[in-house]
């Protein structure tokens, strides 16, 4: 699905795609490389990613959770987006 969603939206097919597992810590949050206690675990939700490099110095990103597409440009000051989604 998320290939064909890919293709839909930019008219091409992706060049890379990645998966991220969702996780939730149950004790402590950012204590575990401070030597602190943690219990992580997994949770049944994902982050997946399809790309393509672009000619223009501009990343867009969609979501088709939210229906929202954002982009920015890379030559960009720090906080200049055009478009809610990338906040």
């Amino acid at each position: 699905m998320l290939i064909e969603a890919f293709r839909a939206r930019f008219g091409r097919e992706p060049e890379r795609c990645f998966r991220a597992p969702g996780r939730i810590n149950l004790i402590g949050e950012h204590t575990d490389y401070n030597a602190g206690w943690v219990m992580p675990a997994a949770i049944d939700l994902e982050v997946t990613l399809a790309a393509a490099s672009r000619a223009e110095r501009s990343i867009r990103l969609h979501s088709e959770h939210f229906g929202e597409t954002a982009e920015f440009l890379l030559d960009a000051k720090r906080g200049e987006y055009l478009g809610q989604l990338a906040r």
